[in-house]
């Protein structure tokens, strides 16, 4: 099996072994040493540029928890995964966190839109998840890659256009 699969694991059931998992601890020294901006959205592009996570992605960015308490301001956040601790901490400092789903031309089109643009081609729209992942995801994912978060309810969204007007 490849590595991006799960595994049966000797009698102990299945094992996730799903996406490049970064953590939050990471994330946080990254901020802080200048690499990523905490007021704008950071995507799986932003992760990858700065060095989080390696240069191949193949299924996706698994946010962990580890280095929760690092993070005191909000950030906002777009990876594939995400675990419940990394998810309340991000939270708790005022933050986001959203589930993004991008098919195998997707991550090109998000990690290396110059390629589309030598070759002379558009980017392609995003796919829809299937039917399967559907709960395991909060939106689509976007191409280009975004750079503001977008509001996740009606009253965020609200907010959001009282405060731009």
């Amino acid at each position: 099996m490849y590595e991006g699969s799960a595994n049966w694991s000797l009698g102990f059931g299945l094992v996730d072994k799903w996406g490049e998992p970064v953590g939050l601890g990471k994330i946080a020294k990254l901020i802080n040493a200048g690499k990523i901006d905490s007021s704008e959205l950071i995507t799986m592009k932003t992760l990858k540029d700065t060095g989080a996570i390696g240069k191949q992605i193949k299924d996706g960015v698994r946010l962990m928890g580890r280095g929760a308490e690092q993070i005191k301001w909000p950030i906002h956040l777009e990876v594939s995964r995400v675990t419940v601790r990394a998810k309340e901490a991000v939270e708790a400092a005022g933050g986001s966190v959203r589930r993004v789903y991008y098919n195998k031309l997707g991550f090109r089109a998000l990690l290396k839109p110059e390629w589309f643009e030598k070759k002379g081609r558009l980017l392609p729209k995003a796919a829809r998840p299937p039917p399967k992942q559907m709960d395991k995801v909060d939106s689509i994912g976007r191409l280009p890659a975004p750079t503001k978060p977008i509001p996740f309810s009606v009253d965020e969204k609200e907010a959001a256009s009282s405060s731009s007007a």
